[in-house]
């Protein structure tokens, strides 16, 4: 495998551990690598990962009608709780509810979020913020999003509340900040 045909490409690599990765992606040459790592031996790099040949399984280039979710995106990373992760990864969930502190106000429409898994941060999940719905309160929240979308199932969805949210935050920090619902689908 010839990696330098790579080099400025958005790619799907595809490590020997069986990871994927997904990303504009730079090429290393053999000499640069020894130079600057250590190692001799080229290597694929996509944001802060560096895969060497020898540590790669396989490399797809990513069609050009899928590239516009690569380019200029700002990646920001959270973690979930294993239900709701899972409740995205089945399309099943598709609001994140969170406090609109200085982190998710740099959250853009057209982002990407990278989800881990709380209990295991090797799970990821990728996905696109198709839009924020800001409110005061997760009352107003709750009343105006979808619940059956933000994470309850139709079998709970009548005994959701508002209060729910306080095991995660405080009334004080709901008050400070206000809330989002990250209205989100899968890349």
């Amino acid at each position: 495998m010839e990696l330098s045909q790579y080099e400025d490409k958005c790619v799907h690599v595809l490590t020997i551990d069986d990871e994927i990765f997904e990303g504009n992606c730079a090429w290393d040459s053999s000499e640069y690598c020894w130079h600057e790592y250590g190692r001799e031996e080229e290597a694929l790099r996509i944001d802060q990962w560096i895969f060497y040949k020898s540590d790669i399984k396989e490399v797809q280039v990513i069609e050009e009608k899928d590239k516009y979710l690569w380019m200029n995106k700002t990646e920001h990373r959270m973690h979930l709780d294993p239900q709701p992760f899972r409740m995205i990864e089945s399309g099943g969930k598709t609001f994140e509810l969170r406090l609109y502190d200085e982190k998710r106000r740099e959250i853009q429409e057209g982002d990407i979020i990278r989800f881990e898994d709380s209990t295991d941060e090797e799970e990821i999940l990728k996905v696109l913020v198709k839009k924020l719905h800001v409110f005061k309160s997760f009352k107003e929240l709750y009343d105006s999003l979808p619940l059956t979308k933000c994470g309850y199932t139709e079998s709970d969805v009548a005994k959701a509340s508002c209060l729910d949210m306080e095991k995660y935050y405080s009334p004080e920090e709901e008050r400070k900040y206000g809330v989002v619902g990250i209205e989100v689908e899968q890349i």
